[in-house]
């Protein structure tokens, strides 16, 4: 399974505190990287920074000295490196402002490693944790936290049972128009899609496949189902497209609501029939696919904007000065004529 499916599932609850921000692109975030400039059938502009402010939570007096922000991954590697970095480069451009320590477990699923990480952060000092939770088994460790005067910062995904000081994540109910957007302008009547989903009732996941489908209705398009959920896999994603293939022999193209299985789906695809490929997370690995024309495009969402604006929220909070406290870090069209700025690194 995909490292990324973990916070893939509970985004969900993340989905219902976004707001109707806006997308923005997944360029290297925050303030410190220019935009990829992009298709504008399918990207928007990031939230700006004046959007609706939070009132600032009661705590303890702003500090005298650095604030003390704890950064903690799932893991590393790919997407939880481009945090790290995102984390790293906020810290770098405001020395005097934070001590930034960061944290990440083996595997994205060792609960009990991040709640030890949690209390090892409180107990330490740590004024602030930046968080992308495992899942609700650290909801308590959280709370603890939050009853000593620790802010709390969701990046990527939120869990129920907290209430985060602000939360920085992709909205993918935007997200999922954009996408459809944009396949809408590559398809025409009478064409085939198959849908792969990734796992289903998870709302985040849902509205990436359902903002494709809306956006193909009354086209003329026949849009047909994956009959297995993906689980975000590459070779289960190639599984279910060689079964469409079988059911449809005129399918015309693939959309996945994650990169991995949009990435198996190259693997049984023929040359006697080509199809239109499509992703959704900003892999390099799909980019490099878009390069050498094996798949055609994806919507890649920016980690590094999601821990560099997180930080920012949190700082602000403990300041006391008034801020964004749901940060729509948005997504960006990647196709062919972008796709070679996105080969290297998770955005």
């Amino acid at each position: 399974m995909s490292t990324r499916l973990k916070a893939a599932v509970v985004l969900g609850a993340a989905a219902a505190m976004l707001v109707t921000a806006c997308s923005s692109g997944s360029s290297s975030g925050g303030s410190a990287a220019a935009s990829v400039s992009t298709p504008a059938v399918a990207s928007s502009q990031p939230a700006p920074a004046t959007s609706t402010p939070s009132t600032p939570a009661t705590s303890a007096s702003a500090p005298a000295g650095k604030i003390k922000v704890t950064l903690l991954t799932k893991a590393t590697g790919g997407f939880w490196d481009a945090m790290i970095a995102g984390a790293k480069k906020y810290a770098s451009d405001h020395p005097d402002q934070v001590d930034l320590t960061t944290n990440a477990c083996k595997t994205n699923d060792d609960t009990p490693c991040q709640i030890a990480e949690i209390q090892d952060a409180v107990t330490k000092g740590a004024q602030a944790i930046v968080i992308s939770p495992m899942g609700v088994g650290v909801t308590a460790a959280l709370t603890a936290a939050q009853k000593k005067g620790v802010r709390i910062v969701f990046v990527d995904n939120t869990i129920p049972g907290v209430i985060p000081d602000a939360v920085s994540a992709t909205n993918n109910i935007k997200g999922g128009q954009a996408a459809g957007a944009y396949i809408k302008t590559q398809l025409k009547s009478g064409d085939t899609i198959g849908l792969l989903e990734a796992v289903r009732g998870v709302p985040n996941l849902d509205q990436r496949i359902d903002g494709v489908k809306a956006a193909l209705a009354g086209t003329g398009v026949k849009v047909v189902m994956g009959g297995q959920q993906t689980l975000c896999d590459t070779k289960t994603g190639a599984a279910v497209t060689q079964d469409l293939l079988t059911k449809y022999p005129n399918l015309t193209a693939i959309y996945s609501a994650c990169d991995s299985p949009a990435e198996g789906a190259v693997a049984v695809v023929s040359a006697k029939h080509p199809i239109k490929i499509f992703g959704y997370d900003g892999d390099p690995e799909m980019a490099k696919l878009i390069v050498s024309g094996k798949t055609t495009a994806t919507m890649a969402q920016s980690p590094f904007k999601m821990t560099n604006l997180g930080i920012l929220a949190a700082v602000n909070s403990i300041l006391g000065t008034p801020y964004v406290k749901v940060i729509d870090t948005g997504t960006t069209l990647v196709t062919k004529e972008n796709a070679s700025s996105f080969t290297k690194a998770w955005q």
